[in-house]
């Protein structure tokens, strides 16, 4: 998938526009980001179908079918979403543009601050979570009441999510994998491998030869 930022003005909680054309699921699965996506999805001879996408534990695996037209507008980590209310707003347009999208999303998402911060330093994955909270000025208790209310996720899986992200994006640069796994916040490689076996499907070794998956890491998303 082409992924483009766009320069017009964003609401706050809008990270990315994304753009496809063609076939889908034939480059295999999506992988775990940490983001939704709002997503409306053309194909010839049907009405557009919008959709808000999950929030993915492990790799996920798109239907194959060929659309003229699939745009998504990525949600920054932590974006709380009125879906029923926007998709209700979304199918009730006989035209729009993507101005007409910034509005809604304008209206129907916003970003918690607390949430955002959090995000943002367990994110580092220099300390202990209980560390983030302390620096975040709150138990760790209230941080884990905070993000499973707001993203209905434990702190646990961000944090892993963002070290499992880190190392995909580093992939490239590999020498040694046992150091590799070290330096990446693992305690040893079959630790990682099991990582990679649990967010991605996939081995170390096998992700360093998937372009797609490669893509898939640079894309923007958490961590």
């Amino acid at each position: 998938m082409q992924q483009n930022q766009t320069s017009t003005s964003l609401p706050e909680t809008l990270a990315q526009v994304w753009h496809h054309a063609g076939q889908l699921g034939v480059s295999g699965p999506i992988l775990p980001d940490g983001c939704r996506d709002l997503i409306v999805t053309e194909v010839e001879g049907s009405r557009p179908v919008w959709q808000v996408s999950e929030l993915f534990d492990e790799p996920h695996q798109t239907d194959r079918i060929t659309v003229n037209r699939m745009i998504g507008f990525r949600l920054k980590p932590g974006t709380q979403v009125n879906e029923p209310a926007l998709l209700a707003e979304l199918k009730g347009l006989g035209s729009w543009d993507e101005a007409t999208i910034y509005e809604l999303l304008a209206g129907h998402t916003r970003l918690n601050t607390r949430v955002s911060e959090a995000l943002g330093c367990i994110a580092e994955e220099q300390v202990s979570i209980a560390a983030s909270a302390g620096a975040l000025g709150v138990t760790l208790k209230t941080l884990q009441r905070t993000l499973a209310r707001h993203t209905n996720r434990s702190p646990v899986y961000w944090r892993q999510l963002a070290r499992i992200r880190k190392a995909a994006r580093h992939i490239e640069t590999v020498e040694n994998w046992a150091d590799f796994a070290l330096d990446n916040g693992f305690s040893d490689q079959a630790h990682m491998s099991r990582e990679f076996q649990r967010w991605f499907g996939v081995s170390p070794m096998q992700f360093a030869a998937n372009t797609s998956f490669k893509q898939q890491a640079q894309s923007v998303a958490f961590g």
